[in-house]
């Protein structure tokens, strides 16, 4: 198989799939917007079985949440993002019928993702209620030089017939369809309202606004230069409408942009009008569909010389993973104002919100090689910080902050408080993330503008929601719940403890650092040397729970006191247990539904042994069912740390191909983007053994399946870039960019030099 056949997705080469799960796996994203691979012909047409729509990071609307006894502090709206019209959407009148009234018959061809252009082509066989039939082909693209662009072409031609036919490009609709599974809790199960106008012009733009958040999208379209499709109005609504004579065997071609805005608040949209219209058609004057694409292309070129990864040994692992990076780089917010959703920008599986692992899962990718992306999710944490402030105060919280579960605007989300708010964890994890950018990049004016302050504000939660036993001499995180949701409400989970015992440190470390530096960053936010030394003696003292007959890290205080779930005599088609048991009777018995103490022995691989490593692994594997697509990936790693290459592998094969094959039979509703960048996690901090040391330096201890002949990926660390090449006997690294640089390849030091090469033996 070639390089370039390494970055192309066909349809025939999927196992069969569901439509809505083809729909997903071949979404065109750019971070502000997604539009999902539809059938052309949908609409809102229930006649179909697809999902059409396209969506936009940060576009949302508040649902009133209902509760039977409506406490303090619950939320008391989620934030659905909304599914828009779909800007493929084409409407064909023949023989007096129209497709948006009268169904027409719609056959898939294929289906083929170039990764390398980010171009979809497909191809649809269409017959009229007249039996007339004819060839639609797409082209399309999301923009990664613009991201306010999306770009379309058709082709149709007769195949049967020769007579006319009538175009018309037009959006009569605004409520698009909403997946609803009442049985999934993760589904958009949410009913919103949307309003629409139309502003006349010579560029007809659309204005989306929402009742209850108050926001407006604007949303252009307009024909390409190479397209005859005059404005004309339909229903009185703008339309773009062309009648043609189609002759069998001739083929006509056009082409349409859309320009998709940033939501706005109400109010402001209406004012930004006039210049949106005007740089939509200044940037796409006389542009064609060849020149935008060649654009677009070039960032494409630049995020696969950054961020590529060569699989030699397998070319369906191979694919899978440029399939998964492709669809990160999708998915990934980059405006300081949004962040990365669970399903990215394909679909609207849990509603569009960001949880924490943007920051546990995804993060690192981006951090080690598109770092401007990196920083871009981090200012998101920290645009919210006051929202996260004002949660913290909602739970008697005097002094700190408390970040959302799950969340668009900042506020929390979650209607189901022992496994949404309760995991206060989410604190320590972006304090984590911090912590690793700066190491990462060393990027002090980040440090000193933005995070220090969510570390010293995060820090101040724990020792006010934390507290110290009778005796004074152990510091406690009482009812909370680990990232395993089917363990909630208990004392002292391991994961949490060891998390917020990292995060009270780095606030030491930084605030000492910083008040040789800037001591004026410490006046401002008020950190006192009592603060300090409060931060150091919680951390010290934090309590991590330890089982001493079994010798293994417990989850909690109580965890191995519960019977174990019978996960053996269990039906397959019972799991995932949460569709399926009540949450009382999961938390009643020891049963995981992903890493929970195993994530912090992968986060933390110089708190243990490989003994103590290999008894949490055996003890926690065997009760833990991978009901969340989290958790492979973890096991994955720590089973290749621990030499199991036959399990490692197994993992990571489940991990990478996990949406390819739709393993967890929801991908319909979106990727699983927190997946997908374990299976980055996976290849790198696995099996290409890459590690930051203590001190901040870059350590390699790589092992390769042994039916894989080399890995090569990228890195950058601290301004340098870094190629590595991986074999069975040797490790090469390169410097291309940056100073020189010391390495340790597991224990030895490596200069490497610009542009020089250096080969290891393994």
């Amino acid at each position: 198989m070639t390089t370039h056949d390494q970055f192309q997705l066909h349809l025939q080469q999927l196992p069969p799939q569901p439509e809505t799960a083809i729909e997903t796996i071949f979404t065109l994203g750019n971070g502000h917007f997604g539009v999902r691979a539809s059938n052309p012909l949908q609409g809102t047409q229930t006649a179909y079985r697809g999902q059409p729509g396209l969506l936009v990071n940060g576009f949302y609307d508040l649902t009133p949440l209902s509760y039977g006894e409506n406490y303090f502090g619950y939320a008391q709206n989620s934030q659905t993002i909304c599914l828009l019209p779909d800007p493929r959407l084409i409407i064909f009148e023949i023989d007096g019928i129209r497709s948006d009234e009268q169904p027409f018959d719609v056959k898939i061809v294929d289906k083929n993702l170039d990764m390398q252009t980010g171009v979809l082509l497909e191809l649809f066989d269409v017959t009229t209620p007249t039996n007339k039939q004819f060839r639609l082909t797409l082209q399309s693209f999301a923009s990664q030089d613009d991201t306010h662009f999306y770009v379309i072409n058709y082709r149709i031609s007769a195949l049967n017939f020769t007579g006319p036919v009538t175009i018309i490009k037009q959006h009569a609709y605004i409520d698009q369809q909403i997946a609803r599974d009442e049985n999934d809790v993760r589904a958009a199960q949410r009913d919103m309202t949307l309003d629409r106008t139309f502003t006349s012009g010579q560029l007809p733009t659309m204005m989306i606004s929402t009742r209850k958040s108050q926001l407006a999208l604007l949303v252009a379209m307009t024909p390409l230069p190479d397209t005859n499709m005059p404005l004309t109005t339909i229903d009185d609504l703008p339309a773009y409408s062309r009648t043609l004579d189609l002759t069998s065997g001739l083929t006509v071609n056009f082409s349409f942009a859309y320009a998709i805005g940033n939501p706005h608040p109400l109010l402001d949209a209406t004012q930004l009008l006039q210049d949106f219209t005007e740089t939509a058609e200044s940037r796409l004057a006389g542009q064609t569909f060849d020149a935008l694409l060649a654009s677009s292309q070039q960032r494409l070129v630049d995020f696969w010389r950054d961020s590529d990864i060569a699989l030699h040994g397998d070319d369906t692992l191979a694919k899978a993973i440029r399939f998964n990076l492709f669809h990160l780089f999708q998915a990934a917010g980059r405006d300081g104002q949004t962040s990365i959703a669970a399903k990215g920008l394909t679909g609207t599986g849990y509603e569009g919100h960001y949880f924490w692992d943007a920051e546990m899962f995804m993060f690192p990718f981006f951090l080690y090689t598109q770092p401007k992306i990196a920083k871009s999710l981090l200012l998101y944490r920290y645009k919210t910080l006051p929202q996260a402030q004002q949660r913290a105060r909602e739970l008697a919280i005097k002094n700190g902050a408390l970040y959302p579960w799950r969340t668009i605007n900042g506020e929390e989300a979650s209607s189901y408080y022992p496994a949404g708010t309760a995991q206060v964890h989410i604190d320590a994890d972006i304090a984590y993330a911090v912590a690793a950018y700066v190491a990462v990049t060393d990027d002090q004016t980040f440090l000193l503008q933005a995070g220090y302050e969510m570390i010293i504000q995060t820090a101040r939660f724990w020792l006010a929601y934390g507290h110290y036993t009778a005796d004074g001499m152990d510091f406690v995180i009482e009812d909370v719940t680990g990232p395993d949701e089917y363990t909630a409400m208990v004392n002292n989970n391991y994961f949490t403890n060891r998390m917020a015992q990292y995060n009270l440190q780095i606030a030491v470390d930084y605030s000492t650092q910083l008040k040789h530096e800037h001591p004026e960053k410490l006046v401002a936010l008020n950190v006192t040397t009592a603060e300090i030394d409060a931060f150091q003696r919680a951390a010290t003292h934090m309590t991590l729970p330890y089982d001493d007959e079994r010798r293994i890290k417990l989850q909690d205080d109580v965890s191995t006191t519960k019977p174990v779930w019978p996960i053996a005599e269990t039906p397959r088609n019972q799991f995932p247990l949460l569709l399926h048991f009540h949450p009382m009777t999961i938390y009643h018995y020891q049963v995981n539904k992903q890493a929970d103490t195993m994530m912090s022995d992968f986060l933390f691989p110089d708190d243990q042994d490989q003994a103590q490593l290999q008894r949490d692994f055996d003890y926690y594997e065997a009760i833990t069912v991978h009901d969340s697509s989290l958790s492979r990936a973890i096991f994955g790693i720590l089973a290749h740390r621990l030499h199991q290459p036959e399990k490692a592998y197994q993992y990571f094969t489940e991990t990478a191909m996990m949406d390819l094959t739709n393993a967890q039979d929801n991908t319909g509703s979106g990727i699983h983007a927190a997946n997908m960048g374990g299976s980055w996690l996976s290849l790198i901090f696995g099996f290409a053994g890459v590690a930051l040391t203590a001190d901040h330096q870059l350590r390699l201890d790589p092992r390769l399946p042994e039916n894989w002949t080399s890995l090569r990926f990228q890195l950058q660390f601290r301004g340098r870039k870094l190629v590595f090449t991986v074999t069975q006997s040797a490790l090469t690294c390169r410097l291309i960019a940056g100073k020189p640089l010391t390495i340790y390849l597991q224990h030895e030091p490596i200069l490497i030099t610009n542009e020089s090469i250096s080969h290891r033996f393994l």
